[in-house]
């Protein structure tokens, strides 16, 4: 079989589109392929009337490597002048939208960039990092226009660090696909109304369970938009949690220095010994720590309020729930310790929705598992200057998208 038949095969363009051609360049690094369109007339991209050729336009798209050569495809594509649209140009088959890339050449990329970086997949395919960029942009926007509308019952709301400086963006992850929905800018109250404004209220209605951290622009933003929020907004245990761990930290550090100034340093290097719980705690640590909290200090108390928390999150029953709760918050507000009585008014504040995640038994441990996956991809990439580029790639890897160019574009090119 003779190449320039090999090459119209493996091509496969549809009439009127025809293979010319294909040579070595003067570099000898490349292979250009031409291809013609052979009528004179054409249907016109907007009404598909038919309609004389205007002109055309030279363009170039990258294709798959042929035996290690970079492949290039070139065509002057015709425009063509409808009596109703005006001249428009003709969308080529090979190629999704006006991308220089070809639809298959695309895949390839796309494929690449889940399993490396956009600097590696540069590299590797010797593109600038702003081409595969582009690429995953476009694979983005076709995943997000196809994605089918649908309201999920369950969301998880939380914010991850995209720089330093305290600089965040808000993702919203469907609890029960895993799939990350939203991704906005900063971590205020607008962030979060963004994903709520897609949505009707009365589709707003049918949702069982919002979680999220006790951040107040997020409460306010579901509040704002949410029917019946009280009997669904839950604050899951992972955050009460860091609440009491918080306190026990602060409390041990103020405790240590007074305790220093008087030449007692028996808190002296025990930091993370009190962050274990206690069914957690490693047999090497257990002695010293019952050692320490035999001294009955301050620390050792909101240690074991904490503690206590830990044990009220299997209660089936609304009012022992919440029973429980207000009787574990009378006595740690009657130790009158300063950290864990902030630790504490935070858990009376917000009542409602540590018992509604008890009852309804919700976590918000999807969300924290997808913000440690962005904080992976961050790592890989050596961090992003570009909020856009930081969303277009929670979305590419998390979004559970479809990204791949329209199998109507001709799949061989």
């Amino acid at each position: 079989m003779e190449l320039d038949e090999l090459l119209e095969r493996a091509l496969d363009l549809p009439k009127p589109w025809k293979y010319v051609s294909a040579e070595l360049d003067e570099t000898g690094e490349r292979v250009e392929i031409r291809v013609v369109y052979e009528e004179s007339r054409a249907p016109c991209p907007k009404c598909g009337q038919e309609s004389p050729r205007h002109d055309s336009q030279e363009r170039r798209w990258r294709h798959l490597n042929l035996w290690d050569y970079q492949t290039w495809i070139t065509c002057s594509i015709p425009r063509v002048k409808c009596s109703e649209h005006g001249v428009r140009k003709l969308q080529v088959p090979w190629a999704d939208g006006w991308s220089r890339f070809t639809a298959g050449f695309e895949c390839m990329v796309i494929d690449w960039l889940r399993e490396a970086s956009v600097s590696a997949v540069a590299r590797y395919f010797a593109l600038t990092w702003d081409q595969v960029y582009g690429i995953q942009k476009r694979a983005v926007d076709r995943g997000l226009a196809r994605r089918e509308r649908e309201v999920p019952k369950r969301i998880g709301v939380d914010e991850t660090s995209f720089q330093k400086r305290h600089e965040y963006v808000t993702v919203v992850t469907d609890l029960d696909s895993g799939k990350v929905l939203h991704v906005a800018d900063g971590r205020g109250k607008e962030a979060l109304e963004g994903f709520f404004r897609a949505y009707s209220r009365k589709e707003l209605a049918g949702l069982d369970v919002v979680a999220m951290d006790m951040h107040a622009p997020y409460i306010v933003a579901a509040a704002t938009h949410v029917p019946g929020l009280a009997d669904k907004l839950c604050f899951d245990r992972f955050h009460v949690a860091q609440l009491f761990g918080k306190a026990v930290d602060q409390t041990r550090r103020a405790e240590h220095k007074r305790l220093s100034a008087q030449g007692d340093t028996r808190l002296k290097g025990t930091r993370y010994l009190w962050l274990w719980a206690a069914k957690e705690l490693p047999k090497g640590l257990r002695k010293r720590l019952v050692h320490v909290l035999s001294a009955a200090t301050e620390v050792s108390k909101v240690w074991s309020i904490k503690e206590a928390a830990s044990k009220l999150w299997s209660f089936q029953s609304r009012a022992w729930a919440q029973k429980a709760w207000l009787k574990l918050c009378k006595a740690a507000l009657s130790l009158e310790i300063p950290a864990l009585t902030r630790a504490t008014n935070t858990c009376l504040n917000h009542m409602i929705g540590i018992v509604n995640a008890i009852v309804l038994k919700v976590t918000n441990a999807r969300s924290e598992s997808i913000n440690s996956r962005i904080q992976s991809l961050k790592r890989r990439a050596n961090g992003y200057r570009n909020r856009a580029r930081f969303r277009a790639a929670i979305l590419f890897h998390l979004g559970r998208l479809n990204l791949y160019p329209d199998p109507g574009f001709h799949s061989k090119a």
